[in-house]
């Protein structure tokens, strides 16, 4: 909880103190369909964004007996994004509008136990993962947008903690203006 309160006090402190003048976008709102989910990015440097994520996400689990169970839960994220390669995609010609790049996150998920479709439940109620993620996000001149980032880190539940790796693969659509 610590740490979710100190990316909150982090991401509002950047807000009053953010620049006038940004490479990435000052607000950018997405919607994603594949696990359906609303994000609002909002850029506080000239590469540096925060993305708070509110949506749903998928698990499997298959048992020994080729029984498979799946889960759809509620999570809650917040991460801290570096773009890395904002300067070298302007001077090939390529478009950076809708914080099409690649970055560097700190990311903070919560994710509660309880499924809300599906038969898998888990035996906590809830997991915490903290650490770093490679990402990368395109945007079309239309809006649509995919993104991919992985990464590993730790985790915590009320039963178990350890290492984890993550994967996560976004197809949505950027609201708003059309973007150039």
């Amino acid at each position: 909880m610590r740490i979710i309160s100190t990316f909150l006090c982090l991401f509002f402190t950047s807000i009053v103190l953010s620049q006038s003048s940004y490479s990435v976008e000052n607000n950018q709102f997405k919607v994603n369909f594949l696990a359906p989910s609303l994000e609002y990015e909002k850029g506080i440097g000239n590469n540096a964004t925060i993305n708070l994520e509110l949506g749903t996400g998928f698990a499997i689990r298959t048992g020994s007996e080729r029984s498979t169970e799946f889960g759809i839960y509620p999570y809650v994220e917040s991460q801290y994004r570096y773009y890395t390669n904002m300067k070298r995609r302007l001077t090939k010609g390529k478009k950076i509008s809708a914080n099409s790049g690649n970055y560097l996150a700190l990311s903070v998920l919560y994710v509660n136990g309880n499924s809300i479709l599906g038969d898998l439940n888990l035996s906590n109620n809830s997991n915490l993962f903290v650490g770093p993620l490679y990402g990368l996000q395109r945007t079309s001149k239309s809006g649509f947008n995919f993104g991919l980032e992985f990464g590993s880190g730790y985790y915590q539940n009320d039963v178990d903690s350890g290492l984890a790796v993550r994967i996560d693969f976004s197809i949505g659509w950027v609201l708003g203006n059309k973007k150039k």
